[in-house]
């Protein structure tokens, strides 16, 4: 077998774990995504929730006070 063609099996051979390895990351990070997604929508609907409750008549939620930012420290809001 001419030295090139044990190169490029060689070279097919790790390719083809290197596309398993990325096969089973995917895999795993389209399992984090979906996790992360239904984390997100609780926290969004919960959410919204206290913020109905808290324009209610009788609300029984309390905004708790909130402590000064130091100076260059910003909070996003949506």
């Amino acid at each position: 077998m001419p030295d090139s063609e044990r190169r490029l099996r060689q070279q097919i051979v790790k390719l083809k774990t290197l596309r398993e390895r990325d096969k089973a990351e995917i895999a795993q990070l389209q399992t984090d995504l979906e996790a992360l997604v239904r984390a997100v929508h609780q926290l969004a609907v919960e959410k919204q929730q206290l913020r109905a409750e808290l324009t209610a008549p009788d609300a029984l939620v309390r905004m708790l006070p909130t402590q000064p930012r130091p100076a260059g420290h910003t909070v996003m809001e949506q």
